[in-house]
């Protein structure tokens, strides 16, 4: 797929998504939530780029500030606020802090198709190898920002809401760099780097197994996400789909496999934890 063309699919799932999430958020709550995680990510990914040189985006994307394209800050705000909506349709009596660690691990599975798909593709590359050509730090990264993100407006209490979102662009990205360096130092520095062959697919495979049972078991006692809730995510993953099978077909070897297998390991949950139906959910808490 040429990067032109993804990146106008880009503009339309954005726009398709904000008009969907605006049906269950209040259009100011949504934008300034949005607004706020926009800034955050640009801020956090320009400095991860700057200070680290682990990865570098392709030369070709069009609106790039500096670093970054002006495309990844507008589409991951998107990828967490539909998180957060996944963790509390399933887990909607959640604690602020089991919220926030649920957001960062949807989103961490979330980053691992993002990034193995879109390396394959060459929107992005990595400075050194790792599972399907990503390090592991480089997926967990993502969900660093998001736990960071959905906490944040928490720590200033009953402040008002302008300082909430304040506190997402100011401790988000700082957060976000404190558990890299963390991360890198006590674990990745050391191990876990390189070429891990197919271990990674292995434990994702047995991870994608037990939370589809694991979904298919709330769902029959009766908590699963409403259609309208998973849509958004869905459109999402049809693009990265799409630019999969443009990229490589499952036959063309074990790299190729194991991507295919990767998206299907993915996928399983969500769909297990989908009720397709007519009936819509109600607005969800921020």
């Amino acid at each position: 797929m040429p990067l032109r063309v993804f990146e106008c699919a880009c503009v339309v799932v954005v726009l398709f998504t904000l008009a969907l999430m605006a049906r269950r958020t209040p259009a100011r709550r949504l934008v300034g939530d949005y607004a706020a995680l926009a800034v955050a990510g640009f801020i956090g990914e320009e400095t991860c780029v700057r200070f680290y040189r682990f990865y570098a985006y392709a030369e070709g994307w069009d609106g790039r500030i500096d670093e970054v394209p002006i495309l990844v800050p507008l589409i991951w705000p998107l990828v967490i606020l539909s998180a957060r909506s996944v963790a509390n349709a399933l887990a909607p009596d959640a604690s602020a802090v089991r919220r926030a660690l649920a957001v960062g691990a949807l989103v961490v599975v979330d980053a691992s198709l993002v990034e193995v798909v879109a390396v394959r593709a060459g929107l992005w590359s990595w400075a050194e190898p790792g599972h399907l050509g990503v390090p592991l730090l480089g997926i967990i990264g993502w969900g660093f920002f998001a736990f960071a993100a959905d906490l944040a407006p928490r720590l200033v209490g009953r402040a008002p809401r302008a300082i909430g979102l304040v506190a997402v662009v100011v401790i988000a990205p700082l957060a976000t760099h404190a558990m890299i360096l963390a991360a890198w130092w006590a674990c990745f520095r050391w191990t876990l780097r390189g070429d891990l062959g197919s271990a990674p697919l292995a434990v994702l495979g047995a991870a994608s197994v037990a939370a589809t049972l694991g979904a298919l078991y709330m769902r029959g006692r009766g908590r699963a996400m409403a259609l309208d809730v998973a849509t958004p995510r869905m459109a999402a993953a049809l693009l990265f789909l799409a630019l999969l099978a443009l990229t490589v077909a499952p036959w063309e070897g074990a790299v190729a496999r194991g991507l295919w297998l990767h998206t299907l390991a993915v996928a399983a949950p969500y769909l297990a934890a989908t009720r397709f139906g007519a009936s819509s959910s109600r607005a969800v808490r921020a």
